[in-house]
């Protein structure tokens, strides 16, 4: 997306407090076992770290960065769809029992022409491959391009396609589905039906994207900010108040990824949302 991070100037609290939705799709019972997973996009976070000759496991690498955060989004499938050998590669590296997968759908799925039937060869190899993870596979997750309009039915019978146990969230940011109400309940309705989940994209430049709206069990949140303002300490107390209502009504686990565009700030801020959003 190209409008995933923008000046702060000018912008106020107001901005950033989050909507009120009613969620319809959780079971409203107190969940006493949650269960949150905080981590980046990529894992070569501290990768300045990296000695020579140091022993393993090095910054910038699987094995470094799990023990340090419980998932990653990971955007690397998008670009490509690893063979084999390097999925059993990322898996050995990291040792922790607890930590999730969570791979974004290969573009050749998703941004090579409309989604629908025609797809379903490349999605098949694609979940195979995926699973490879096995008990380190988290939820995946389904971009939607963002300047695709919305076309709901082709959406929703390529979905009914895929296998029910491969557990898949779905981004949209078309401006469409959020100016349409009853285009967006439908669609919530449809995933719900085949216990797909939503991606909530946080964004200061785009407040249309945080809709607030989940179908099942599972918060799939994409975290855009600088790390190092103020308002961003305001954001992440808004999602510890909205996390502890959800898991109150019965949410089972939420997946909450961080895109920070300050390096020189990313550990201090990174320390600070590990500390907040802990239930």
């Amino acid at each position: 997306m190209d409008f995933e991070m923008i000046s702060y100037e000018g912008l106020t609290e107001e901005m950033f407090v989050l909507p009120l939705s009613e969620q319809p799709w959780l079971s409203g019972n107190k969940n006493i076992n949650p269960k949150i997973y905080i981590g980046l996009s990529r894992w070569t976070y501290r990768e300045n770290l990296k000695k020579k000759n140091s022993p393993p496991p090095q910054p910038g690498t699987p094995g470094f960065y799990s023990a340090l955060f419980n998932a990653i989004e990971l955007n690397a499938t998008h670009d490509d769809i690893p063979d084999t050998e390097k999925i059993n590669k990322w898996y050995r590296s990291v040792e922790r029992s607890d930590f999730n997968f969570c791979p974004e759908f290969y573009k050749g799925i998703t941004h090579s022409g409309p989604i629908g039937l025609t797809k379903m060869g490349i999605t098949n190899e694609f979940i195979k491959r995926m699973r490879e993870f096995k008990e380190k596979l988290g939820v995946s997750f389904l971009q939607l391009p963002h300047l695709q309009q919305p076309a709901k039915e082709n959406i929703i019978a390529y979905l009914k396609l895929l296998p029910r146990d491969f557990p898949l969230s779905i981004g949209f940011t078309h401006e469409e589905w959020f100016t349409n109400p009853g285009l967006l309940s439908e669609f919530i309705k449809e995933l719900n039906t085949l216990n797909i989940g939503t991606v909530i994209t946080d964004t200061p430049a785009r407040r249309d994207t945080v809709h607030m709206q989940l179908s099942n069990g599972n918060a799939f949140i994409r975290f855009y900010c600088q790390g190092d303002h103020e308002l961003d300490l305001f954001r992440i107390e808004q999602w510890k108040k909205q996390l502890r209502s959800w898991f109150l009504q019965g949410l089972e686990k939420c997946y909450f990824f961080l895109h920070i565009q300050s390096q020189t700030a990313e550990e201090d801020f990174i320390n600070y949302v590990q500390y907040e959003l802990k239930f």
